[in-house]
């Protein structure tokens, strides 16, 4: 007979496995980690059915539910309404999944939380391998890495759990580690990462992963000796890097000096001035409802079918997306669900910087993270597909969990 006890064992059994295997699932490729995502959110959902009345009160979820529900609306008067329910209907799997993550990190005195930073590691560490092969063997005449399943992903994956990993690593040196072999493989495994982000040949993520460590020393209210021995050495080795990789891979050199100088989105030179200047354009003509999730390039074409592109959006050709987080929500979900996502995207920032504050400036994970996942001039895939948003929904939870362990220390979690 299975007892209550045996069945909250094998709960947590089954939620441990599905945490673990979230960082290994990425290494296979969008469809894994999507069925990764939404199997531990679903299991969190069947193990808590307790608890949802508490869950209704976050701010998070009823903002998030808000948002989803204004993209069925959006998708449901659309042009093409069948092709933009396929974006919009699980879409709310994503703040669902960051939400159901920030609280399964946190069980048990951050047990769960260790099984899912080694496993980071160890994905981390099997990511990097593939791509060094990659970057010496295979690579060839292409300047950017595709990493382990042949699709370029590697970039996104360093950044969301090389990331996750070496904020923890780092937490984990204020507790006074005094031990050099830990000093001096934490900071191998930082070299290594930072390596791994500098010959992805992805300027974004490599900006959105050194910025965020630029920030981690640069946000905090007081530097003691060590924190500036350590940045400094660090900066020095990473400048040192990128220097050595600079001077022996002209590709590498070319394509950021290339990127830096003609690919920035707002310069008129850049493959990506076009879609965002699209993008901007459809916001315009589309105010209250957008085009619809999903349907950016087919509310295009049908206007370049009909002989208006031109007169309309002022392009004369079709992109599949805005390649912009921002733009693309305001061309498909109109100013409301612009406005929604702001909400969503100030309630983050604040309960990050509460975060921060009431930590003393001493721990400014959350907000670092929150500021350069939403920071508004950046290239993005796709808001409403799978793609980067796995990334992005991760780092959002992982931040989530870090709030909401300083909140429950005070009994005041329920709201976030």
């Amino acid at each position: 007979m299975v007892t209550q006890k045996h069945f909250s064992d094998i709960q947590d059994t089954v939620l441990i496995v599905l945490i673990t295997l979230l960082p290994i699932a990425a290494l296979f490729g969008n469809a894994p980690a999507d069925i990764s995502l939404s199997f531990t959110t679903i299991c969190f959902i069947a193990t808590t059915r307790s608890e949802w009345k508490k869950f209704t009160k976050s701010r998070f979820l009823q903002i998030s539910i808000l948002f989803w529900l204004w993209l069925l609306i959006c998708s449901g008067i659309s042009q093409f309404p069948s092709h933009s329910f396929q974006d919009s209907l699980p879409w709310v799997r994503l703040p669902l999944y960051a939400f159901a993550l920030s609280h399964v990190l946190g069980r048990q005195n951050s047990r769960y939380l260790s099984y899912f930073v080694g496993a980071a590691v160890l994905g981390t560490l099997i990511e990097l391998s593939f791509m060094f092969y990659e970057y010496s063997f295979v690579r060839g005449e292409l300047a950017r890495l595709h990493g382990t399943f042949g699709k370029l992903i590697a970039g996104w994956y360093l950044s969301c759990f090389g990331l996750i990993t070496i904020f923890w690593c780092f937490e984990k040196l204020k507790l006074g580690i005094n031990s050099i072999a830990i000093w001096s493989l934490i900071l191998l495994y930082v070299a290594l990462t930072s390596t791994g982000v500098l010959i992805t040949g992805e300027i974004m993520t490599t900006l959105f992963f050194f910025g965020s460590l630029i920030l981690y020393f640069l946000i905090r209210r007081s530097y003691s000796l060590r924190t500036l021995a350590v940045t400094t050495f660090s900066c020095a080795v990473l400048v040192g890097i990128a220097l050595v990789l600079g001077l022996k891979d002209p590709l590498l050199q070319e394509r950021i000096i290339h990127s830096i100088s003609t690919r920035l989105p707002w310069m008129p030179s850049s493959d990506y001035n076009l879609p965002w200047t699209t993008g901007v354009t459809m916001a315009i003509e589309n105010p209250l409802f957008g085009v619809g999730p999903k349907n950016f390039n087919l509310y295009c074409l049908s206007l370049k079918q009909a002989g208006t592109l031109e007169a309309v959006l002022h392009v004369t050709e079709c992109q599949w997306h805005p390649h912009n987080l921002w733009l693309q929500v305001g061309s498909e979900a109109g100013v409301p669900g612009l406005i929604l996502f702001s909400m969503l995207t100030i309630y983050l920032i604040h309960a990050a910087y509460h975060y921060s504050k009431t930590k003393l400036w001493d721990n400014n994970v959350p907000l670092i993270l929150t500021l350069v996942l939403f920071f508004p001039i950046q290239t993005y895939s796709q808001a409403f597909g799978q793609s980067k948003n796995f990334y992005f929904w991760t780092l959002v939870g992982f931040s989530l969990l870090l709030i909401r362990q300083n909140l429950k220390d005070h009994g005041n979690d329920q709201r976030l």
